[in-house]
């Protein structure tokens, strides 16, 4: 009985290895996602010391999801009294909107989101976010790639037609400590 179920198993299966209608797996298509890929690994820094009392520096790391799908980031600002967590987000792909974007929420529970548009080696977010009076504003950043390991981070709050820089900061990677 167990030789009569062997051999017509073995024999499909003989014939779906021979029948040319098994072929090779496609190499599958980079996920758009993959545009991103050069930020993950390592500690991206901005030298803050400058900019005020206590403030050292900020540093962001980015790593893939579990499932590759996704890119997750946290920003933290070291201060002479210790680290603040303040932000912790993700990159992605938005299939609704057929383009990248990105939403974070920071320490105060607050939610933002934006789309992410890459043009090269200059990634553009936009977003509404607060602005530095407390009110809903447009702002947009402007993450601009000099090396796989040197960007610059500008931020800028939509005033009438233009746009008008908030904050500029050069990111250093780091190996993590």
């Amino acid at each position: 009985m167990r030789n009569a179920l062997v051999l017509p198993i073995a024999l499909a299966l003989a014939t779906a290895a021979f029948s040319g209608q098994e072929s090779a797996p496609k190499p599958q298509a980079a996920k758009p996602i993959a545009a991103l890929a050069w930020l993950v690994g390592g500690v991206w820094t901005a030298d803050t010391s400058q900019m005020g009392p206590g403030l050292q520096r900020i540093e962001t790391r980015y790593q893939w999801s579990d499932n590759n799908a996704f890119i997750r980031f946290t920003t933290h600002f070291v201060t002479d009294k210790g680290t603040l967590r303040n932000y912790d987000g993700h990159f992605f792909w938005n299939p609704a909107d057929t383009s990248l974007a990105v939403w974070y929420m920071d320490a105060r529970d607050k939610i933002t989101q934006g789309q992410v548009h890459l043009n090269g080696d200059l990634m553009l977010i936009t977003f509404r976010a607060e602005d530095m009076q407390g009110k809903e504003a447009d702002m947009r950043v402007q993450v601009a790639r000099k090396t796989n390991d040197d960007y610059t981070w500008t931020l800028e709050e939509k005033e009438a037609a233009d746009w008008k820089q908030l904050l500029k900061l050069e990111y250093l990677r780091v190996a993590e400590r």
